[in-house]
């Protein structure tokens, strides 16, 4: 594996850990609170990073099945984030309203597939 794919890797496992703790912050705790937006932002940059270091270092190009499935899972979890963000300053640490913790537990669940299916391709081609 070339070196700038083994960074990537690295990176999105940080992206994992980072939007896991402020997902499941927000959906404890039904609020956007400090913690969960530095998590959320830390996740989101982790995330662009490592998709432009997997973009960089594959052989197959950007637009691969997998590859589209990542872009539309970091789209949710950029738009999670924005939503987020819009609703902790416009109404400070008041609950989240229904859709957007909803929309919170999706996207992330979207991204999780995202990220498995890419672990799976992974594994596939070391066997």
């Amino acid at each position: 594996m070339s070196p700038i794919l083994m960074a990537g890797t690295l990176i999105v496992n940080l992206a994992l850990v980072f939007y896991t703790i402020g997902i499941v912050s927000e959906q404890r705790s039904h609020r956007i609170t400090k913690r969960v937006l530095i998590f959320l932002t830390a996740g989101v940059t982790f995330d662009i990073i490592a998709t432009a270091c997997m973009i960089t270092g594959s052989s197959k190009g950007p637009f691969t099945a997998h590859g589209l499935l990542g872009y539309s899972s970091l789209a949710a979890m950029l738009l999670e984030t924005s939503f987020a963000w819009r609703h902790r300053l416009q109404e400070g640490e008041a609950p989240v309203p229904d859709w957007l913790h909803t929309y919170s537990r999706l996207a992330y669940s979207w991204w999780v597939i995202a990220y498995i299916t890419g672990a799976l391709l992974v594994m596939a081609r070391r066997s």
